[in-house]
């Protein structure tokens, strides 16, 4: 089931496009911190991630200012983007349970109709 959940997800364009926008994000951020506060790898995607999911990394932070403006303007993108990714992915599993009723509704009816018909006869 989350195999054709992922799978019916990434089959749509719009979807897509938000993975590939909050993975850019990510490696922006990682980037930027190796870059500006020349952080190991492993820190640069902690921290990044850490921030971008909004619960902070109190063991590792910026020391340049350049890398804390970095990190303010990050912080707003990957924020905002975020909430725009859980509001799709909201939309998504609510588009798909709308669907699954009506496929139900449907079924139920097509059930109906067939009972009814055989009463007839």
């Amino acid at each position: 089931m989350i195999t054709a959940t992922v799978k019916s997800f990434f089959s749509k364009k719009r979807y897509r496009y938000l993975i590939y926008a909050t993975t850019s994000v990510l490696f922006i951020g990682v980037l930027g911190f190796r870059l500006i506060e020349h952080w190991r790898w492993i820190d640069c995607l902690n921290y990044a991630v850490s921030t971008m999911v909004t619960t902070g990394n109190a063991g590792v932070i910026p020391k340049t200012d350049v890398g804390k403006m970095f990190n303010v303007f990050y912080m707003f993108t990957s924020v905002i983007l975020i909430l725009f990714f859980v509001n799709t992915i909201t939309r998504y599993f609510h588009e798909m349970r709308k669907t699954q009723e009506i496929k139900y509704q449907r079924h139920k009816d097509m059930v109906e109709k067939h009972i009814s018909n055989d009463g007839a006869h």
